[in-house]
């Protein structure tokens, strides 16, 4: 899909830099997002840097995601 997730940096200011498969990147913001629902684990700089891509999308462990169609369209460039 043209949202996957090719490449993902997270930063120290819990933003996570994106490039996309079809050469969109930029940088999401997940401060709103830590601490709510599933994303309380990544309060932990250290958790939150673990970041990796699985099926198209930024993932941690312990199953937390977030949704690929959700970055693409809120990353500012």
């Amino acid at each position: 899909m043209y949202f996957d997730v090719a490449s993902v940096v997270a930063n120290n200011d819990f933003t996570l830099s994106l490039v996309f498969e079809d050469g969109k990147s930029g940088i999401y913001d997940m401060k709103p997002l830590i601490g709510k629902g599933p994303w309380e684990h990544l309060a932990s700089l250290s958790i939150f840097k673990t970041v990796s891509i699985d099926c198209g999308t930024a993932v941690w462990p312990g199953d937390i995601d977030i949704a690929p169609e959700e970055l693409y369209e809120n990353c500012i460039a």
